[in-house]
């Protein structure tokens, strides 16, 4: 597609200069007024109808040519434009600096002496000839186009959380999940790897389905290493072999490793291991040879590792596997999939007329199956009026086939709805390569510097309007979250899906383009004279320099650099030195991670550049040119590990808005650095060199971020308490700072402060109190000696996120604290290390809290009396109490998944109500109903939950049972004899604590299944699912110093192993009476992993394992008396990791080719045999 043609946002903002050129004093020279008013006029004229031929373009080719003559006639004035303004900038600073800056006006106005009568002549005449041009352009326009047409308003309303959330990946998947699954675990093969193909067409979920997966706990289990990669569009080895490296360093750079030592890394690391891979979206695998060269890397893998390749190409599995391996067909969603998905995210609430929903569902047919579509299409339609649901219905949608394949056509929908400058914004994207991750701020940073972002007025910051313009384009799919700020609660990175990546390319056209230079040649052929953004990725040709692209590109605006070489750099270089005059308007330089030891002097020549990265680079410091970037609004040199010193002149970067200095090694700031008036974040993470901050600093008043974290500093100049507009503060792991500035109030509008200090001396000062626009303190201490009382937290109510209190003193009282009225936390820690003087009654917290710890000996009785109270609750924990007895009842909290209890030396009972609270007519009221891990760590006098009810062996009670209940951990507890039941456990960790639980739950009778979400709220003892065996559901088993648990060979009924249907994980410690494994355990035919350790008595583990043929590992170490290993060992084809380690009667019988046991073990690929 030749692309499409955006002008209406590009007019917009030379509208706004020009006006404002216009009001500057400086365009009262004679003749420029005039001009520049009649070229303002003209363009507003043609941005009146460009509105309607953006939109009418896609179907009238004479419209689009016309708008390809304009275009170029359109962005010559924006750098015109541009140019006069920054020459305006430059002469505004230089009166400022001659001190009589009413003198200099006179003579400007009356010699002309800032701009000569020549320069003004040629002023003159430019803006004439761009007027001109536009006139002649837009009088030859031979077609009708409606006037002050309004573009399509973007929904801003608050969204619901699924738009974030992306809960909805999952809806229609999980079946095929289970059957990915199954392949993984079950599939036999000739080699170690097995090789899974996931084909469908794009859009059809097959990454996320991978992903779904891949992120199994299962499945997390099961392997190791786990890797995951993005392939390249085109599949060249050496590039995947990065990646796969990259991958399993976890992001590791590789600049300066060599091909082989990667590849020896790879083999060391997957060594004897059963690994999993993901090759996400491979598209051409031309032969089989280069597959082949993959998967011999690979072969170091243990038996039963496994990669997932995803692919739209049935080709390209037919080349993985071969025709006797068939993929698995990723299918469309069917109807009533496909419609639950619509539904959830088009309609803002339960959509209640028959006439919506019958529109919908037609739409709905239209998408496909296809998720990506359906949620793009169903975002687009969200919270509009039915006529435009109609509307889209029989006009847009009426040229799609319901059974075409094609996703662009359908995402182009979307697209079309979009306003100019959100077009602009996603059309910019292309320039990244695909699978990449995007960073926010800089993409916001990116958009900016190109002048993409619209503002309502000009008090708005365009990083705020920058983020809705991101949050616009996420909410409607054409980004995916990857990573967010759970505190500020905003997005921190994202990426495009593939298919989005193909949209982007296709309406950018030659506007924007990437080159893949290693890899195609007739990727220089992508280069126009209408080209403005370019991005290279991964470097040069021998026979190529940067010259050769910018003869054709003559307004280049933006250049990217992806993963290239030094040796590519310095050709820039000498290109930059050449051609600067090409570079003339460039707006954007990225040169990130190219190991520049320079930057030349010529980067100064670069005056309308807005953003610059040099982010991890090994320059030691930077040309003094680097002032003379006037219209530079941001400088990232981020992880320049080498830079030591910034030059005086970066002061002189008067537009600057964002700069990150984070890890390098500075050992001062200039002066300088407080002339940056218009700076609004400064990042200066982890610069450990740095010995102190200027008094300058101060001087940054519109500075909204500062970044400390992790500096070595001991104290701040007092002038950083006049950054007034200061809204996030950062000081985590300063180790060394030892004081706050104690007018640390006067920072008024601090919304954020994050801070560590509490097992240090250093403390918040006294004022805390008056910062009432605080949503985030991470921390606060209470230290009587310093003045800071809990009452400096009672006006404090916007706080939000998490809090932890720590008191470490006697005699402080909770009076004040006020935490009741703190409706926005969500996350509180109370550490109460001293003694209150009152019942800490003001440390309650709101009822919204959703997780809640109190640690230390002296909580108040308040705090504990409270917690039944708090209906949001998700998790709990209790910590290192001294006098706690027992705990009010938490069984009724609807919303508890999380429960932890730990050194509680008082407690004998859990629960202070009594058993029969529990029981209304005869029937349990509902137990714990959503509790899914519950802990109990040194409890050492804990006997029971209620007091009374230790044994119901001989009893007509019966014990309730957790419904939910999929983790367990009792951990010195060794007085424990009775408890609810745990049926429907997944996890059981027993450690030095009695197994009379265990036995208790697996001896239960005619239970039922887990119950469903519909009836969690109702008794656990009436659900209604299909009977289950007790823990038939349990995985993994975990006893550890468990003394009196004995396991006699033959069964007794002491504990029924042929429950245990889903056990794949036994492990058994420290166990001074186990002599042998008992008989029943040769029924759990599912267990995949044995692992016994420091059991003295040993002397058997089974007598024979032949029906264990899911067994993959089994480990035996330090049992001294063990005399045999089990029969049948040589017959289990799945066994792959065999581990005997000082257990001296049975390595003797494995020696190789010596030992009576040898010729059993010989076939086990990974051996650990340890005299």
């Amino acid at each position: 597609m030749a692309g499409e043609v955006l002008l209406s946002s590009v007019a917009d903002v030379i509208i706004w200069q020009l006006g404002k050129a216009i009001e500057n004093e400086v365009a009262l020279l004679s003749g420029v007024e005039d001009e520049l008013q009649k070229l303002k006029d003209t363009i507003s004229t043609i941005k009146s109808v460009l509105a309607d031929a953006e939109k009418k373009q896609v179907q009238e080719e004479q419209i689009k040519t016309w708008l390809r003559r304009l275009e170029d006639a359109v962005y010559e004035a924006d750098d015109f434009v541009d140019e006069f303004s920054t020459h305006q900038t430059l002469r505004s600073q230089q009166q400022a600096m001659t001190g009589n800056t009413l003198a200099k006006k006179v003579r400007t106005f009356c010699c002309s002496t800032s701009f000569p009568l020549g320069f003004r002549h040629k002023m003159g005449r430019k803006i004439k000839d761009i007027r001109n041009k536009l006139d002649a352009i837009a009088n030859d326009r031979k077609f009708h186009l409606v006037t002050g047409l309004q573009e399509t308003e973007v929904v801003t309303a608050e969204w619901k959380d699924h738009s974030f959330q992306r809960e909805e990946d999952t809806i229609g998947r999980e079946d095929d999940k289970v059957e990915i699954k199954k392949r993984l675990f079950d599939m036999k093969t000739k080699e170690n790897i097995g090789v899974i193909p996931i084909v469908g067409v794009g859009g059809l979920g097959k990454t996320t389905l991978a992903q779904l997966v891949f992120n199994d706990e299962e499945v997390q289990r099961h392997f190791e290493p786990k890797l995951w990669v993005s392939v390249p569009k085109v599949f060249d080895l050496e590039l995947v072999v990065k990646e796969v490296f990259q991958s399993a360093r976890q992001g590791e750079r590789s600049t300066d490793i060599t091909l082989d030592q990667m590849q020896k890394d790879i083999r060391e690391k997957i060594k004897g291991k059963q690994f999993l891979l993901v090759l996400d979206d491979i598209w051409d695998l031309d032969n089989r040879e280069k597959w082949l060269s993959l998967e011999n890397l690979l072969r170091d893998g243990s038996s039963g590792s496994r990669i997932i390749v995803t692919t739209r190409d049935k080709e390209v599995a037919r080349i993985i596997n071969g025709p006797e391996e068939p993929p698995y067909i990723l299918k469309a969603l069917d109807e009533i999939k496909a419609w639950s998905l619509f539904e959830k995210l088009a309609f803002v609430q339960e959509p209640k007329g028959s006439i919506i929903v019958e529109i919908g569902k037609e739409i709905m047919k239209k998408c496909g199956g296809i998720p990506l579509v359906i949620r793009t299409i169903a975002s687009l339609l969200y919270s509009r009026h039915v006529d435009e649901w109609l509307s889209f219905k029989e006009k847009e949608l009426s040229t799609i086939s319901q059974y075409d394949k094609d996703v662009i056509p359908r995402l182009k929908l979307s697209y079309d709805h979009l306003p100019s400058h959100l077009k602009r914004c996603f059309a910019y994207c292309s320039l990244f390569p695909k699978n990449h991750i995007i960073d926010v701020k800089k993409l916001i940073n990116l958009w900016m510097a190109q002048g993409f972002i619209k503002l309502s007025n000009h008090q708005e910051r365009p990083e705020d309007m920058g983020y809705q313009h991101f949050t616009d384009l996420l909410y409607r799919s054409f980004f995916e979250k990857v990573g967010t700020d759970d505190i500020l609660n905003i997005i921190t990175k994202c990426k495009m899906h593939d298919c989005m990546h193909d949209l982007a390319m296709s309406v950018a056209g030659p506007q924007c383009v990437m080159l893949n230079l290693n890899v195609a040649a007739a990727d220089d052929d992508k280069i126009e004279t209408t080209t403005h953004h370019m991005s290279f990725n991964f470097g040069l040709r021998d026979h190529q320099s940067f010259a050769d692209f910018w003869v054709r590109a003559k307004r280049i605006r933006t250049i990217l650099f992806n993963k290239c070489s030094y040796s590519s750099m310095l050709r820039l270089g000498n290109s930059l030195d050449k051609i600067d005059l090409q570079f003339k308007f460039l707006r954007t330089l990225g040169l990130s991670g190219l190991g520049m030891e320079t930057v030349r002097d010529s980067i100064g020549r670069l005056k309308h550049l807005r953003c610059l990265d040099l982010s991890a680079n090994s320059m030691k410091a930077l040309p003094d040119s680097i002032g003379n970037l006037h219209n530079l609004q941001t400088l990232d040199l981020s992880g320049c590990e080498s830079l030591e010193a910034l030059p005086d002149s970066i002061g002189g970067l008067k537009h600057l808005r964002y700069l990150d200095l984070s890890h390098n090694s500075l050992k001062v700031l200039p002066d300088s650095i407080g002339n940056l008036h218009n700076l609004q974040t400064l990042d200066l993470s982890g610069c450990e060199s740095l010995e102190a901050l200027p008094d300058s600093i101060g001087g940054l008043k519109h500075l909204r971020y500062l970044d400390l974290s992790r500096n070595s500093m001991k104290v701040w100049p007092d002038s950083i308490v006049n950054l007034h507009n200061l809204q996030t503060l950062d000081l985590q792991f300063c180790g060394t700072l030892e004081a706050l500035p104690v007018d640390i109030w006067k920072l008024v509008n601090l919304r954020h402060l994050y801070t560590d200090f509490a097992f240090r001396q250093i403390h918040l000062p006294r004022g805390l109190s008056q910062l009432t626009n605080l949503q985030t303190l991470t921390e606060f201490q209470v230290k009587a000696e310093h003045g800071s009382q809990l009452n400096e937290l009672r006006d404090l109510n916007n706080l939000r996120g998490r809090l932890r209190i720590a008191v470490q003193e006697d005699g402080i009282k909770s009076e004040g604290a006020n935490l009741k009225s703190k409706q926005h936390l969500q996350y509180l820690q109370l550490w109460i290390d001293g003694k209150m003087v009152d019942d800490c009654g003001d440390l309650v917290p709101h009822s919204n809290i959703k997780s809640f710890t109190l640690l230390g000996p002296y909580p108040g009785a308040a705090l504990l009396n409270c917690v039944p109270s708090l209906k949001n609750l998700v998790e709990f924990t209790l910590w290192g109490h001294k006098e706690c007895q027992s705990i009010a009842a938490l069984n009724h909290l609807p919303h508890l998944k999380v429960l932890h209890l730990r050194n509680l030396k008082a407690v004998e009972y859990i629960s202070s109500d009594d058993y029969d609270d529990n029981v209304v007519d005869g029937n349990l009221l509902p137990f714990f109903p959503s509790l899914q891990r519950l802990g109990l760590f040194d409890i050492p006098n804990l006997k029971g939950w209620w007091k009374g009810v230790e044994n119901t062996e001989n009893t007509s009670r019966s014990l309730p049972f957790f419904p939910c209940l999929s983790q367990l951990v009792i951990d010195g507890c060794p007085n424990l004899i009775c408890m609810p039941l745990f049926p429907y456990l997944q996890e059981l960790h027993l450690r030095g604590t009695r197994i009379k639980p265990f036995q208790q739950t697996l001896m239960m009778k005619n239970i039922v299944g887990p119950p469903t979400s519909s009836d969690k709220a109702s008794s656990s003892s009436s659900a209604s699912s299909a009977a289950l065996l007790p823990l038939s559901t349990l995985k993994i088993l975990d006893i550890e110093d468990c003394k009196e648990l004995e396991m006699p060979y033959e069964d007794s009924g002491a504990i029924l192993w042929q429950h245990l249907q889903s056990l794949s994980i036994l492990r058994l410690y420290k166990l001074p009476k186990l002599v042998a494994l008992p008989e029943g355990l040769q029924q759990v035919t599912s267990l995949q992993e044995i692992s016994i350790s420091e059991c003295e008595i040993l002397k058997a583990v089974l007598e024979c394992v032949k029906s264990l043929k899911s067994l993959r590992s089994l480990g035996i170490a330090d049992c001294p008396s063990l005399m045999c290993l089990p029969e049948g060992i040589d017959g289990l084809t799945s066994l792959q990791n065999l581990i005997i380690v000082r257990c001296p009667i049975v390595l003797e019988k494995c020696l190789e080719d010596t030992g009576d046991y040898w010729p059993m073990i010989s076939h086990i690929k990974n051996r650990l045999l340890v005299y």
